[in-house]
C-alpha cells in the first residue's frame, strides 16, 4: 500500500561535510511513501538503502 499524498514540485538537498546530500521530511506513520531523486541533467535515481520498490520509485515505511 502506498501513500496517494503527491508533493509536487521539490526539495533541495543540502550538502553535509561527509560529502553527502541531506534533506529532512516529515512524513505520517504507519505508512508506506514512494521517492526519487532528480540530479542534474534530467537523471533520476533511486534509493539503494529503502525498504524497497514502488514500479520505478524508491519505497520506505514509517
Amino acid at each position: 500500500m502506498t501513500s496517494t499524498t503527491v508533493v509536487r514540485g521539490f526539495m533541495p538537498l543540502t550538502p553535509r561535510k561527509d560529502d553527502n546530500r541531506a534533506v529532512t521530511v516529515e512524513l505520517p506513520t504507519g505508512r508506506s511513501h514512494s521517492f526519487r531523486y532528480l540530479a542534474a541533467g534530467d537523471h533520476w535515481s533511486n534509493d539503494d538503502t529503502a525498504d524497497g520498490q514502488d514500479g520505478p520509485n524508491s519505497l520506505i515505511h514509517t
